[in-house]
């Protein structure tokens, strides 16, 4: 869980451009997640990361 709050804090540090650039730059198959305002961004990124880890976590069982 501290992952995501160091990525939180690293997302909320970023302007809207960095973080829409970081976004299209980490994440170029899945484009909506650089869409919306800077907290739905932040969103969508700490979930899809979260989803991630749990399908990895999944894949281990």
């Amino acid at each position: 869980m501290e992952d995501f709050n160091q990525l939180k804090r690293k997302l909320d540090a970023m302007s809207v451009p960095e973080l829409y650039e970081y976004a299209r730059e980490k994440y170029p198959e899945n484009e909506a997640l650089a869409l919306g305002s800077k907290k739905i961004v932040i969103r969508k990124i700490l979930n899809f990361e979260r989803n991630r880890l749990n399908e990895l976590e999944m894949a281990y069982r």
